[in-house]
């Protein structure tokens, strides 16, 4: 029955605590511990299955990320989400990271916010609950739920551009990237940024990196002018999709070393935001 129950729901309990947590080892331990916890109750006292398993998943993960918060406040450096490339052909369960609407950017953003707060978020703006749903699940009133997300939705979200448009600016993004790593003349990539664009980079201590972000689009220049004749890009640099959106992935030996995301201030038409994870331990999500 567990195992039946554990292939139902998988996808569904994954996707909410990967984007809780933001990280992939951390949420299977998670879903684990809840379907080890099953097994020794009487499921036929379960009357809502689905809610029963939400509810425990999404508990799980704010007690978590509450006792979280002080090793994250020792991590050498910035501490950013894994990143995770879903490819075509993969089980239902893998392409749920791809499929919804929880882009890289946004899981950095979501950094920001307590645990609670970004439960609400995730259970409303990316699976769709009820405000009922979300107080069931988190013991809280309907009212409450809705005055949360409301709250949090203003904090976060931006303004997109048409799917078209959006498309083509991130390949001619990438293509510049792809270009200034080969040459290492970053002019024409760094034009595409906004004046005050912010590069975050993540490596975890185990890789060399900028340990603050860097601010404005000519200190950025500045920094990969700086590291590209000393190899940093040599590789294979890849498009790819992360977390459902255009990035780049570079490779050597046939493994992953760092992954590039980016976020777009539309009314400007550039890129404000690059993320890079060369962090070996958050690469795992990588797929070649």
């Amino acid at each position: 029955m567990t195992e039946a129950l554990y292939k139902q729901y998988h996808s569904l309990l994954y996707s909410i605590a990967y984007r809780m947590l933001g990280t992939l080892n951390d949420a299977e331990d998670i879903i684990q511990d809840v379907y080890l916890e099953i097994q020794q109750q009487d499921l036929v006292r379960i009357g809502n299955m689905k809610a029963y398993l939400c509810k425990a998943v999404t508990n799980r993960c704010i007690n978590f990320l509450q006792s979280a918060r002080s090793r994250r406040e020792i991590y050498t450096g910035e501490w950013l989400p894994e990143p995770v490339t879903v490819q075509p052909g993969l089980d239902p369960a893998e392409r749920i990271v791809e499929e919804e609407t929880v882009s890289y950017a946004l899981l950095v953003m979501m950094e920001r916010l307590n645990p609670v707060e970004r439960a609400v978020f995730i259970l409303r703006e990316a699976l769709q609950y009820s405000y009922r749903e979300i107080g069931d699940t988190l013991q809280k009133s309907e009212e409450n739920c809705r005055k949360i997300y409301s709250r949090v939705k203003g904090k976060l979200l931006r303004k997109e551009a048409e799917p078209l448009q959006k498309s083509d600016r991130e390949e001619q993004f990438v293509k510049l990237f792809l270009d200034a790593a080969k040459t290492g003349d970053f002019a024409d990539f760094i034009a595409q940024m906004t004046a005050d664009a912010v590069l975050v980079t993540d490596g975890g201590g185990k890789v060399r990196c900028a340990l603050r972000p860097i601010y404005g689009s000519h200190r950025i220049r500045a920094l990969f002018e700086g590291i590209w004749p000393r190899g940093y890009f040599s590789g294979s640099l890849l498009p790819a999709r992360i977390n459902g959106e255009q990035g780049l992935v570079l490779v050597r030996d046939e493994r992953p070393v760092l992954a590039v995301s980016l976020t777009w201030d539309w009314e400007q038409g550039r890129v404000d935001r690059m993320f890079i994870v060369s962090n070996p331990d958050k690469l795992h999500g990588i797929r070649l």
